[in-house]
């Protein structure tokens, strides 16, 4: 099931209009602005179930809330009662907050702006759609008898509809409310619940078995009798004497065998990453090969001490701004430099001879300095001289990705390089007649994320 053709036969141009109508909006606006709203929440749920926590939440959302398909079912007479529209709207809008904390009131402002329409209108209408997009989900898991791991499977497996299906002018913005550069860039998978939970069952029942077998449960003391057996109750106290004597062993053996694994011997890294969604390769421009720089190995920063860069990379245009900034520990991060000297053939993806270099130059310099996470952020404005329906937004991301690829394929983290693409760089806002229009661009920014 394409749950996108899905929902464009659930709103139809009738139920359009009855949700027009109840939000007392132009129907162009109300279509514009639920049409948003169903980007969004699919993109916040998509976000949501790459955690445990995420796909557990979801799927008990959908089954205690009995969503299974009955309310898209009867959407039409459903809408025609204001009170049932009212109520639905209500536990949508409480849906959503639960599935996405503290972001409701942002959402509705983006949507507002973005359709033109009133917030208190966008707030409705996300509680709505919110509603609806559970339902159909919820139609899904009932059919195919979906367990939180399958749907969350399901979710992932829309990704690419979900990227084709966004506006062009929403897509920038959809992506920065709900951190979607993982999603967006193919870097991120549902998380594995049933796998985790089975580990972690089996690691409770290993640790307690080996509590069970080496500290006994519990010490007895039998009360001395009246009876003169003296000797019995001398044995019961040799006994309980004896099983002290196990305890206080097997405590200090404990705490031996801890002190010996906590003493230095297990390395902490203190590196942030740019995300904890789990990481799968870039599937742009995988055949954009670059190899290690000769001569260079990585090299492994210790506290308080500068790495060096090797001589290849310092003779660089890149170096030359970068290894300043990078070894100097009071500059702080987030600064942006425009890479030098790297261009792509027109209308594509295609790095140009002279820009390999480069790129290569950028893989020594990741090497030298591995606690660095950098942000590669593209701009295009030649979209037109390349291959059809490929726009300048779209140009500009696959580009950034595809530097990144070459990150990838000479041996760097994923986790230390994002990519995100801004199109040709303006923006204009509708019906801003004094905005003076900025020229478009055609580059690659390098923005230092950590360092």
């Amino acid at each position: 099931m394409n749950f996108f053709n899905t929902i464009n036969d659930v709103l139809s141009p009738e139920i359009a209009s009855r949700i027009a109508l109840y939000v007392d909006e132009p129907n162009e606006k109300a279509h514009k602005a639920t049409e948003a709203q169903v980007y969004v929440v699919f993109g916040g749920l998509l976000k949501r179930t790459t955690t445990e926590i995420g796909v557990d939440q979801l799927y008990n959302k959908i089954k205690r809330g009995h969503y299974d398909g009955t309310l898209v079912a009867n959407l039409n007479t459903t809408l025609k009662d204001a009170a049932q529209t009212h109520a639905i709207i209500t536990t949508g809008n409480d849906d959503i907050s639960h599935l996405l904390p503290a972001m409701k009131s942002s959402i509705g402002n983006m949507v507002s702006r973005y359709a033109n329409i009133r917030n208190s209108s966008a707030i409705s209408l996300l509680g709505l759609v919110t509603a609806i997009v559970l339902d159909v989900l919820g139609r899904h898991v009932k059919e195919k008898n979906l367990d939180a791991d399958g749907l969350a499977a399901y979710l992932f497996d829309q990704r690419d509809s979900f990227v084709n299906a966004i506006p062009e002018e929403l897509l920038p913005q959809l992506i920065e409310k709900l951190s979607l550069h993982q999603i967006m860039a193919g870097a991120a998978a549902p998380a594995k619940r049933v796998n985790q939970v089975a580990a972690t069952a089996r690691t409770a029942t290993t640790r307690s078995t080996a509590t069970t077998r080496t500290i006994p449960t519990a010490v007895t003391f039998e009360p001395e009798t009246e009876s003169g057996d003296n000797g019995g109750s001398l044995a019961k106290w040799g006994v309980g004497i004896l099983l002290l004597l196990v305890v206080a062993g097997g405590g200090y053996y404990i705490w031996q065998n801890t002190e010996r694994y906590s003493d230095g011997s297990e390395e902490v890294s203190g590196t942030s990453t740019l995300s904890s969604d789990t990481i799968k390769a870039d599937t742009v421009a995988r055949s954009l090969a670059v190899p290690p720089a000769p001569g260079t190995t990585p090299v492994r920063a210790g506290a308080g001490v500068t790495p060096a860069v090797s001589t290849t990379a310092a003779r660089g245009p890149l170096s030359a701004q970068l290894t300043p900034y990078l070894g100097n520990p009071e500059a702080p991060k987030g600064r942006v430099f425009t890479i030098p000297a790297v261009a792509f053939q027109p209308g594509t993806v295609d790095l140009t001879p002279a820009s390999q270099g480069v790129v290569t130059e950028l893989v020594t310099i990741m090497r030298a300095y591995p606690n660095a996470q950098i942000q590669l952020v593209g701009y295009a404005n030649d979209a037109s001289a390349g291959s059809a329906g490929l726009t300048n937004m779209d140009l500009s991301r696959k580009r950034a990705y595809a530097i990144k690829q070459l990150l990838l394929n000479a041996g760097i983290d994923n986790n230390r390089v994002d990519a995100v693409g801004k199109g040709t760089g303006v923006v204009v806002t509708p019906g801003d007649s004094t905005a003076v229009r900025r020229p478009t661009m055609r580059k690659i920014d390098l923005r230092v994320v950590l360092k």
